[in-house]
């Protein structure tokens, strides 16, 4: 009997929860008689809306600070709980869980971020706000892009749901004159209206991912990959793609500020950048992503490794990249320039390249200084927590002694 109930897990807050059910909604109109119901979970970084994030869980090459978001999420979906999970992509990490695949973006929304200004103040613009300004953000990324386009003004951490950001902002005692905040949130949630202006290059690039809806299955469940393949979209997956590959590379995190812009066009008639040879063929236990625009979603998907039939496909992929200081005293910026790319793994392929080239430009060094303060606050971290368990155990010894006296 074929699958026909699909459990679409998440996390438990507003946006999240808004974001899945477009996502749930959208699987359900494509596949007439299956249903696609939402579970949500509460997850570490939903229990803290306190912590600045790049302190809430410490960073190591195998435990990114982004996972905060996603591991409780994945050990539902690796024991069955959850046939897919939906994720805000930004908060993916590029390395996914062993067993898991993230097999579908939905097409994206505006990446950039937002200027959202106090109600009440005149302000339109950065530039137009006093000396000293304090503006409200929790993204290492934005503070350092931010910092170095604006050194006049101060950049403190908000962090918690977005109406109590958007409250304390517009609270008249509080000193927060404005915040930023991704576009995408803002309108998902219907706050557009208080948007004051978007915000892009060349003072602030976006993150890796934002804007994007990223859908995660467990890897060879034929049956949740085939019931996603009408609502993947091809030009999002590739440009996500490239930019992932790049961060990957450049082993960032979510507390990392490495900044993005792609852009991507179909063209017809044009060779590829890379040699019709360079990737191994396709083959049914590839995955999905590997698939992304050269299988047409309305195909069924191969039973076996000759049922395979891909539809060329060639587009124009330009992406700029940048890594500045978390001071905002240095900035690596990198514009290579488009190539021609005929699959989702070419475009991820040109995105490592791309930050491999950074790294030799400088980016490496901005990188290796972040890492090993990132270091230092976990030895710190350690001796601290090393420190309270001493103590600990020095009271609980004391007091047996104390009783008898």
């Amino acid at each position: 009997m074929s699958k026909t109930d699909f459990v679409v897990g998440t996390r438990k807050s507003n946006l999240a929860l808004i974001q899945t059910q477009h996502v749930a909604d959208s699987l359900a109109a494509a596949n007439a008689g299956k249903a696609f119901p939402v579970h949500h979970m509460t997850t570490k970084a939903d229990a803290n809306q306190s912590t600045p994030l790049h302190l809430l869980a410490p960073y190591n090459s195998a435990t990114p600070a982004k996972s905060i978001w996603t591991d409780e999420l994945e050990s539902a979906l690796l024991d069955g709980r959850f046939d897919l999970l939906v994720h805000s992509c930004k908060d993916v990490p590029t390395l996914i869980r062993e067993g898991c695949e993230v097999a579908a973006l939905l097409e994206r929304h505006d990446p950039r971020d937002a200027l959202v200004v106090k109600q009440g103040l005149p302000y339109k613009s950065l530039d137009e706000m006093p000396a000293g300004s304090i503006i409200g953000t929790g993204s290492v990324r934005r503070v350092a892009q931010l910092k170095r386009a604006y050194p006049k003004l101060r950049f403190e951490d908000m962090r918690g749901n977005l109406n109590t950001r958007l409250a304390k902002l517009d609270n008249p005692e509080n000193s927060f004159v404005a915040l930023i905040l991704a576009v995408s949130g803002m309108e998902r949630l219907g706050f557009g209206n208080r948007i004051t202006a978007p915000l892009g290059a060349p003072a602030l690039m976006h993150a890796v991912g934002q804007g994007a809806l990223a859908v995660e299955i467990r890897q060879g469940d034929a049956a949740t990959r085939s019931a996603l393949r009408a609502i993947g979209h091809w030009q999002t997956e590739w440009r996500v793609g490239a930019e992932r590959g790049l961060l990957r590379v450049l082993e960032g995190g979510c507390s990392v500020p490495v900044g993005v812009e792609t852009h991507l066009e179909e063209v017809e008639g044009e060779k590829s950048y890379y040699a019709a040879d360079i990737f191994p063929p396709l083959t049914v236990n590839s995955p999905t992503l590997h698939f992304s625009g050269v299988l047409a979603p309305t195909a069924p998907w191969p039973i076996s490794d000759a049922d395979i039939k891909i539809t060329p496909r060639a587009a124009r992929l330009t992406l700029r990249a940048c890594v500045t200081s978390v001071d905002g005293s240095r900035h690596v910026l990198y514009e290579p320039g488009p190539v021609v790319v005929t699959s989702w793994r070419e475009a991820q392929r040109w995105g490592e390249e791309c930050a491999r080239q950074m790294r030799t430009i400088g980016a490496g060094e901005i990188l290796d200084e972040i890492e090993e303060q990132r270091r230092a606050r976990e030895a710190e971290t350690l001796q601290l927590a090393q420190e309270a368990a001493a103590q600990h155990a020095e009271q609980a010894e004391a007091e047996p002694l104390q009783a008898t006296a």
